[in-house]
């Protein structure tokens, strides 16, 4: 059997920044082993497997990380929607072609828009509802977990929540860009926290982006299943950021647009446009937003 694939570098327009996802446009066919077992040997962040959908410029998605299937995200529908358009597997049409990734019954609505016959800025919009958390690890526990120092957690009007969409992230405010790459995650203090018993698995820190560039925030992930060498994809965790965001009482009610950063200045650097309806409520919508770059066509036999 022979499945054509492709490789996508997402939220960037750059070559090899961003991060590299493969694509099976065409995955009819493939059973849940199979697809394990192609994720395993690919050996990416995630792996895209999409399937004949139910209606017009539609498809199923089903994502897969080299152990486990996972829910799909913002960097997953993008790559999905950009490869789709690009390959014209679906033919862009009018200034933004609608796009549907299916997943459990349920769909998220893409638009991507062209510039010169090309997929340019896709946008997907979520709309989400939020549990929040106030009680969180003290600074100094915080400090700890992340090696760093009291001083650095924190910054404005900022402060640390547990929030809760699809998943709870524990996201922390950090003063610095280089607070957040000197951040190193510790086990033992972890585990000697309260962190624990929130049931959150991964830490999101952010700060304010003083580099100049376009993003207004820098994020990075860190957490017990991710190693301190590793930046995964922050798209998962976009929602939960933006519920945190509209939170905190300084932020006015409306519609406010923001970017964030991912990676190193010098390495895979990313970044997500953010636009979000701050209606002082747990119920949000918010549309992210990105460009990618095709990378590799390849064709797997098996």
């Amino acid at each position: 059997m022979k499945y054509r694939y492709y490789t996508a570098d997402v939220f960037t327009d750059t070559p090899f920044y961003g991060i590299p996802l493969p694509v099976f446009p065409e995955a009819d066919g493939l059973s849940d082993e199979v697809m394990q077992q192609i994720a395993n040997e690919l050996g990416t962040w995630s792996t895209i497997f999409l399937f004949s959908g139910s209606k017009e410029n539609s498809r199923k998605i089903r994502v897969f990380t080299p152990s486990k299937e996972i829910e799909s995200n913002a960097h997953t529908i993008l790559a999905a929607s950009f490869v789709l358009t690009k390959t014209n597997a679906i033919a862009l049409e009018g200034k933004h072609t609608p796009v549907s990734l299916e997943e459990h019954g349920e769909s998220v609505d893409t638009y991507v828009s062209q510039k010169d016959g090309v997929p340019s800025i896709i946008q997907q919009t979520y709309h989400s509802h939020a549990a929040i958390d106030y009680y969180t690890p003290t600074e100094e526990e915080l400090a700890a977990m992340l090696s760093l120092t009291p001083a650095d957690i924190g910054f404005e009007h900022y402060r640390p929540l547990i929030v809760s969409c699809r998943a709870p992230y524990l996201i922390v405010p950090i003063k610095s860009y280089h607070a957040i790459r000197e951040a190193r995650f510790v086990e033992s203090a972890w585990s000697n926290s309260s962190a624990p018993s929130s049931l959150a698995q991964e830490i999101l820190l952010f700060a304010n982006n003083t580099d100049p560039n376009p993003g207004d925030f820098h994020a990075r992930l860190l957490g017990p299943a991710i190693a301190n060498h590793e930046d995964p994809p922050v798209g998962g965790a976009i929602t939960a950021f933006a519920h945190h965001i509209c939170d905190h009482p300084h932020i006015q009610e409306g519609t406010h647009i923001f970017a964030i950063q991912r990676g190193a200045n010098n390495a895979r650097k990313s970044l997500l446009y953010v636009e979000m309806d701050n209606k002082k409520t747990n119920d949000l919508t918010v549309r992210v937003g990105g460009s990618a770059v095709l990378m590799s066509e390849a064709v797997m036999t098996f």
